[in-house]
């Protein structure tokens, strides 16, 4: 067998195995694809409601400031799947408080020192946003959970093996069958509508 049948043999399976290893990742993207085209506009977005409040016990450590004492609520209330604070601040009554984000729903995190308790409401996702945080979800965003992070590394590898399937399909159909006018047509189609929608979303 020459070199050209086995770097197309090689690539065909590779192409085909990058597809079947990430499917799962195409489905939740074009499924999140679809909803994001009815989300509300920018600015008419309404959180969900609070699902449920935990509260927890803690004695803060002295001579911390607001972020440092926010990073140590964080690590000690251990919130399942969560992916990073942000929005640290004072409430209206001037407990620290800040945000979490979590696949499955934000955490609103207020700690009242006068308690001694920290207050987790938690906003949960409906399937479709729970989805759409999956999307989302990779290994470089904030410090993640295991089980956060493995899915995030398994996104990164969806996002590349697309890549590679999106060049090595170019790849096969040349080698094989350049002249197909379908698949010409259905070229010419998405570099355009690509084009178009790039400049339409800058």
């Amino acid at each position: 067998m020459g070199w050209d049948k086995r770097i197309f043999e090689y690539t065909k399976k590779l192409h085909m195995y990058s597809g079947l290893l990430t499917f799962s990742a195409f489905l939740v993207w074009g499924i999140t694809g679809v909803e994001a085209m009815f989300l509300p506009a920018a600015g008419e977005f309404r959180p969900p409601p609070v699902t449920g409040t935990q509260e927890v016990a803690y004695q803060a450590p002295g001579n911390l400031d607001d972020d440092k004492l926010s990073r140590a609520i964080y690590a000690a209330v251990k919130i399942p799947l969560a992916a990073g604070r942000y929005n640290v601040h004072r409430d209206e009554q001037s407990h620290l408080a800040f945000n979490v984000f979590t696949i499955n729903g934000g955490r609103e995190v207020a700690f009242l020192e006068e308690k001694g308790v920290v207050r987790i409401d938690h906003r949960r996702n409906s399937t479709l946003s729970y989805l759409s945080s999956m999307h989302t979800a990779h290994s470089g965003r904030h410090q993640l959970t295991v089980m956060s992070s493995l899915w995030g590394y398994f996104n990164e590898f969806s996002t590349w093996a697309f890549l590679f399937m999106t060049f090595s399909g170019l790849y096969l159909w040349i080698a094989t069958r350049p002249g197909l006018r379908w698949a010409q047509l259905t070229l010419a189609a998405t570099v355009v509508v690509t084009a178009a929608l790039w400049f339409a979303i800058r």
